[in-house]
């Protein structure tokens, strides 16, 4: 399972996933402390990112979004540094982080954010809110889209139970 989780992690991350002792941070100790929960949503969120057609800006909206109404500290920090890397402006992604819709996001990062609201406050999806959806993203972008959000919000949760930091600072 530590390989699993791992794997997820290669290439150069901008965010801290493990401490300097080299032992995994963030939602991961607890991946590996319940496998048995953990590897079928690792083999979900991976089924999810495998297949993916979305731009990375807008998957990081979409991140950003639900981490931020979680107020899941440690999803905010990741995805905060990813979607710089994404090429979000530091405004935008503060803005997002800080819960608010920022102005200059682009018409499909509006739809994704939109979306990740509503989904967050419940209920159904609006009928204009979908069809912009499907439209922006195409029925598979739209499916991706709600498994992404619906992915980021159990993270949330899970690093909210467990009460995940911040890393400490380098």
């Amino acid at each position: 399972m530590d390989g699993l989780v791992r794997g997820l992690l290669t290439g150069p991350l901008p965010f801290r996933a493990t401490a300097g002792n080299g032992a995994l941070i963030g939602p991961f100790p607890m991946l590996l402390r319940f496998p048995e929960f953990s590897r079928p949503f690792l083999e979900w969120y991976l089924a999810v990112a495998s297949r993916s057609v979305l731009p990375s800006r807008v998957r990081e909206v979409a991140i950003l979004t639900t981490g931020s109404r979680y107020r899941a500290a440690y999803e905010v920090y990741s995805h905060s540094r990813m979607a710089v890397a994404a090429e979000l402006s530091d405004g935008v992604v503060a803005a997002l982080a800080a819960g608010e819709r920022p102005a200059e996001l682009t018409p499909e990062e509006q739809v994704a954010h939109d979306l990740a609201s509503c989904l967050y406050r419940g209920g159904a999806v609006p009928g204009v809110l979908y069809r912009a959806a499907i439209a922006a993203f195409g029925e598979t972008g739209m499916a991706e889209l709600v498994f992404l959000i619906a992915q980021y919000a159990s993270i949330s949760a899970i690093l909210n139970a467990y009460d995940v930091p911040l890393p400490e600072e380098d």
